[in-house]
């Protein structure tokens, strides 16, 4: 009984894709993105994919921020926390970039944000796929590959991971902040911020995450403070 009225919450209209990419764009992505070799830009979360323990969730943001799934009455359904971190430069394979036709979301388990597309990846050493979840937003290959390269990139970011003093390279390699990081670490801690407001008379910068929960400031290009919603 209680997974029969799970369902039916989850089957509300709610949950249906809000963009549909054509099928050319579907191929289109899927020939130029799969099986290349990415590096990750930014350190990431790592962590179960919600009800699905076959496979991992990955992300930028805290798991506590992400709104990809939710029952009809619009309470959020969070995933459970993350377990690990991969840092930046971390090698990724994109094995598959996967859009929620009819098909696929009767294949994908229900506690999933199974109306979204994935991209499913493959990590060394890590036998189940990762999935990064796209926006439900995205109608064309162009914003696919945009999306994902928020992401994963095609150069290595590990030298300068390197570089940083002990204590800084620490912090981002938890994806947390310490004060003094150069705007390029900030990044890489906390993934790439929504919005930027930059004085460049007055040397300083003011960045908003998505959701507004977490904040930086900077001033000559070093981190000042910091906001994060706990």
């Amino acid at each position: 009984m209680r997974r029969a009225i799970l369902l039916t919450l989850l089957l509300g209209a709610g949950c249906f894709p809000r963009a549909s990419v054509p099928q050319a764009e579907r191929q289109r992505a899927s020939r130029e993105l799969e099986g290349q070799r990415r590096l990750s830009k930014v350190a990431v979360f790592v962590g179960l994919f919600f009800g699905d323990t076959s496979r991992l969730l990955v992300s930028d943001q805290p798991f506590r921020e992400l709104d990809l799934l939710e029952t009809t009455d619009g309470k959020v359904i969070a995933p459970p926390d993350a377990e690990r971190v991969l840092p930046p430069g971390t090698a990724l394979r994109i094995e598959k970039v996967e859009f929620p036709t009819g098909w696929i979301i009767a294949q994908r388990f229900i506690m999933t944000p199974r109306y979204h597309p994935w991209v499913l990846l493959a990590l060394e050493g890590e036998p189940r796929p990762l999935v990064f979840v796209l926006p439900q937003t995205l109608a064309s290959s162009e914003e696919v590959r945009v999306e994902l390269e928020r992401l994963l990139g095609t150069s290595d970011p590990t030298p300068v991971f390197q570089a940083l003093p002990d204590a800084q390279r620490a912090a981002v390699a938890k994806k947390e902040l310490v004060e003094g990081l150069s705007t390029q670490s900030v990044e890489m801690a906390w993934g790439y911020p929504e919005k930027k407001v930059i004085d460049r008379p007055g040397g300083r910068e003011e960045w908003t995450w998505p959701t507004g929960k977490r904040k930086a400031s900077f001033r000559d290009g070093k981190l000042a403070s910091w906001e994060e919603a706990r």
